[in-house]
């Protein structure tokens, strides 16, 4: 009988030591997937907000058809502050780079002085390489579609130095 439980010890042994080289082993644990890319609309107001001659900045969005559009609104101090350089192109990167609830094919900016909307189309077109009609007065830039921005949502793009 004693034999037979160091047999069975043993083979118990044998056993354990076996299936362990078939257990898996600790399988690495999947990272944190990525944060999405992008900012808050909060984020980019206050990014745009900070820009000397800038203010109360917003970025939104809205459904027009078939069509999803980046709404971007700045107000400005004087009409230089927009057309310093590297500003507009900064404040349309913004708006980009900004989560909204579908990815959008186009892009708005509505920049207003004084109680009224500037006309920055001409300077929106030489930006981004394109020729778009101006938008009846309705927006001071209009860009459909927005390649130049690149995929969306866009990099947080470096503040102009002003």
């Amino acid at each position: 009988m004693r034999r037979s439980l160091v047999a069975l010890g043993m083979a118990l042994g044998v056993a354990t030591m076996l299936s362990s080289c078939f257990l898996p082993t600790a399988r690495p644990q999947a990272s944190e997937p990525p944060a999405e890319p992008g900012i808050s609309r909060e984020a980019a107001g206050e990014l745009l907000n900070a820009v000397p001659g800038l203010r109360l900045s917003s970025v939104g969005s809205h459904i027009s058809g078939l069509s999803y559009e980046v709404v971007v609104e700045v107000y400005v101090d004087d009409e230089a502050s927009i057309l310093a350089e590297g500003v507009l192109d900064y404040v349309l990167r913004v708006g980009w780079a900004t989560e909204v609830s579908n990815e959008p094919n186009q892009i708005s900016l509505t920049v207003r002085y004084n109680g009224t909307t500037l006309d920055l189309q001409d300077e929106g077109n030489a930006i981004a390489g394109v020729d778009q009609p101006a938008a009846s007065g309705l927006y001071s830039v209009h860009l459909n579609p927005a390649e130049y921005l690149g995929d969306w949502p866009g990099a947080v793009p470096t503040p102009p130095a002003v």
